[in-house]
């Protein structure tokens, strides 16, 4: 199976360093000698850094009964 990665995925890869040295390195270029696509990366630039910082952390009372979920499976793992 082909696949194929449009302009803006591609963006949006590089953005997150998600890409391989070689095809960064091809972005980057591409981004500094073209004025849309520079336009565009700012633009995602801009969108990322508007997304809340948030973290989520599960309750206590949830990190407890994973913990005791463990604990019972790998009891009756041992049977």
């Amino acid at each position: 199976m082909d696949e194929t990665y449009t302009y803006d995925a591609q963006l949006v890869q590089f953005l997150y360093r998600e890409l391989s040295a070689s095809d960064a390195f091809e972005t980057a270029h591409l981004i500094e000698e073209n004025a849309d696509c520079s336009a565009d990366f700012n633009a995602l630039l801009f969108a990322k850094a508007q997304l809340p910082k948030v973290q989520f952390n599960p309750s206590s009372a949830v990190l407890q009964k994973i913990l005791q979920y463990s604990a019972k499976t790998a009891l009756e793992a041992q049977f």
